[in-house]
């Protein structure tokens, strides 16, 4: 196993435990309570695929044991950060929708109007739909795509940089809760030809009542993404593209994926232009991050063979 990929699996089982305390001690003084019988089937999945990994390790297939192991410190980050997400909404700051508007004004952008140009051309909002959709599913198989084409650094190095993102994007989150641009420009979903605007406005539900209630229940099948800015889709849509960039052909289908994914946040997922370029920002800082704890530029591809041969001599 090289050093890089030991170094990213310990730091990544050190954000795991670091986020599962912090996240436990500010539920102890929230208003938000968990209903952990909702959360057991998720909760199995990362307990199995942790033991499976092990177990896999133990019989000398590293390759297929850094894939559980990727699965289950993605699903694992994921859910600490989600329940990280409600506990930094429920903080009811004012919200920060006029300040993002004023802002996006300020760079010359009309939201408002890209919405509605984009709106004029069907194939194009469903394509952007579709990547826009695509963001779980990378997030899951692209670490895994990456580790069985024989890079595990970048694999292992893009689920901690979502982690970093994801816990960023939560703690910045505290003093700009929004609830996002489609209210802001009163755009109602029905006055839409094209975009599908659910995303734009499905969140809301939850984002209120996690603010206005006086005691609030978490629920994973409830459990949405409440975070506006930064912009988490764009964040790791930067993350997608620079893990995959060293890595021969993998990069060209996935840089055009992301950059439609990136651009999507703004016409179907209620961002803001300020979101966008403070979730690239974010993205480009937790790459910094990944590069120093690994050891080595996530650019650089080992290969298959190096793969192999480090695992077996360590």
């Amino acid at each position: 196993m090289t050093r890089e990929v030991v170094n990213l699996r310990n730091w990544l089982a050190f954000v795991v435990l670091a986020c599962t305390l912090v996240v436990a001690g500010f539920l102890v003084r929230s208003k938000i309570s968990i209903d952990y019988a909702s959360f057991k089937t998720v909760a199995a999945t990362v307990v199995t695929l942790a033991l499976a990994g092990r177990i896999c390790a133990r019989r000398g297939s590293l390759r297929l044991s850094l894939m559980m192991e990727a699965l289950a410190f993605t699903i694992a980050l994921s859910l600490l950060v989600a329940v990280g997400s409600y506990l930094a909404i429920s903080q009811d700051y004012p919200l920060a929708d006029d300040f993002l508007r004023k802002a996006d004004e300020v760079l010359g952008f009309d939201g408002r109007g890209l919405i509605r140009y984009i709106d004029g051309f069907p194939l194009l909002a469903w394509t952007l739909m579709l990547a826009y959709t695509s963001f779980a599913f990378q997030v899951l198989l692209l670490p895994v795509l990456l580790i069985v084409s024989g890079r595990p650094q970048h694999g292992l190095g893009l689920v901690f940089g979502f982690g970093l993102v994801c816990i960023g994007a939560s703690t910045v989150s505290v003093w700009f809760p929004a609830a996002a641009a489609y209210v802001t420009y009163g755009i109602e979903p029905s006055s839409l030809n094209a975009i599908n605007a659910h995303f734009g406005y499905q969140f809301l539900e939850e984002f209120h009542a996690v603010r206005e209630r006086a005691a609030f229940v978490l629920s994973m099948g409830k459990l949405q993404g409440l975070l506006t800015f930064p912009s988490v889709h764009t964040a790791t849509a930067v993350l997608c593209i620079a893990f995959t960039f060293g890595t021969g052909w993998l990069r060209y289908p996935f840089l055009l994926l992301n950059a439609l994914m990136a651009f999507s946040t703004l016409t179907h997922g209620g961002h803001y232009l300020v979101d966008v370029l403070a979730g690239g920002l974010l993205a480009l800082a937790a790459v910094a991050v990944v590069w120093g704890v690994s050891g080595l530029p996530v650019r650089r591809a080992g290969g298959p063979a190096r793969v192999l041969a480090e695992s077996r001599s360590g």
